[in-house]
């Protein structure tokens, strides 16, 4: 059986990228930090997931294993597993990405060499986390960078949204059956992915699809401005409003009207003007339509307080989900309104005023 390795055993990786491995017929190794999950997972040997479609279905994964990356243990058993695999991803998070530079760069160290690189496909809410991971386990190698020639590091557009939550917040199926961890995820399998950076054999895994350079920019931005900008704006002009859930927002007028202007006459007709070769304006509506009904789906539940945690990242250049959104809308010429009430709505949110005159 071909062997997949998953860093971070949370809401992306329990909710989508193990789904996807599961059905192409891979066994399962998660690395995790959390060692009561990591001791769940293998005295279980397989777990379940919620998928939100127009109803909610439990879905079980099976052949899953378990590695805690902070045991004294947990290093030869990565190195073996690692030498094994043929295919790795990450979901982690951005933030923890140097920790998994470190723990590649050691497991490199005492790994045998491999017969062919190793890709890593990066799952991340991040722009360019491939680049991150791969200078995160440069750094940890020291002198000893030639290692990194064993692993690809590969860039991917995640739009399935999981989440994360307890029984206590949804009466669905547990993680296993002594859990109290709920994982709920959407029903999207379209995982794109930067095929130029992927070294041969390409994996064959469900729902994985390898674009070229330019296409796959393209997609990214629309990810980046479309759906987690939209998504955005939704949290904060919700949080503003006094709801706790996205479908509640969406049914206000005013956040509506706002929104969907966003969504359509500003990011949509930025996109269709800036990349003609890969999306038409019938082929975006298509697609925000899809989305937009996703976003305020009442069976996902999505709340505006999950959508507006950590609401400052939203509008600092690094993330570039309001402010990298409206400077783009902008520079193809169109006033980035919805956006720019957005942007405000985060600083009200931050308590931040008005830069002096």
């Amino acid at each position: 059986m071909a062997k997949a390795v998953i860093f971070g055993a949370g809401a992306v990786g329990l909710g989508f990228l193990g789904e996807l491995l599961s059905r192409s017929g891979y066994q399962l190794t998660y690395v995790d930090t959390d060692l009561p999950l990591v001791r769940e997972l293998n005295g279980q040997g397989s777990y379940v997931f919620n998928k939100v479609g127009r109803d909610i279905k439990s879905i079980a994964v099976s052949n899953v294993q378990a590695i805690s990356s902070d045991e004294p243990t947990g290093q030869r058993q990565m190195a073996t597993t690692l030498g094994e695999a043929q295919v790795a991803f990450t979901a982690t998070g951005a933030r923890a990405l140097p920790a998994i530079g470190a723990v590649l760069a050691r497991t490199l160290s005492i790994m045998e060499p491999r017969p062919s690189p190793l890709n890593i496909f990066c799952c991340e809410n991040h722009h360019n986390a491939a680049l991150a991971l791969r200078e995160a386990t440069e750094k940890a190698l020291g002198k000893e960078t030639g290692l990194i020639e064993q692993l690809r590091f590969v860039n991917t557009v995640v739009a399935r949204m999981c989440q994360r939550v307890t029984t206590a917040q949804r009466d669905l199926t547990p993680l296993t059956p002594n859990s109290d961890t709920v994982i709920v995820a959407e029903d999207y399998d379209r995982l794109p992915t930067d095929g130029d950076g992927v070294a041969d054999p390409r994996p064959v895994v469900a729902g994985l699809e390898y674009f070229s350079a330019a296409k796959f920019t393209a997609w990214d931005k629309r990810k980046l401005f479309a759906h987690n900008g939209i998504h955005a704006l939704i949290a904060v002009l919700g949080k503003l409003g006094g709801y706790q859930y996205f479908y509640q927002a969406a049914e206000d007028p005013d956040i509506s009207a706002i929104t969907r202007r966003a969504m359509w006459d500003e990011v949509g007709r930025a996109l269709v003007s800036e990349y003609p070769r890969f999306f038409s304006a019938q082929d975006f509506d298509d697609f925000a339509t899809d989305l937009y009904s996703r976003l305020i789906s009442p069976q996902f539940a999505d709340t505006v307080d999950r959508g507006t945690r950590g609401s400052l990242r939203m509008i600092r250049p690094e993330d570039g989900r309001l402010s990298g959104a409206a400077q783009f809308v902008a520079s193809a010429d169109i006033i980035p309104f919805g956006l720019c009430v957005g942007i405000a709505g985060v600083m009200h949110l931050n308590s931040i005023a008005d830069a002096p005159q």
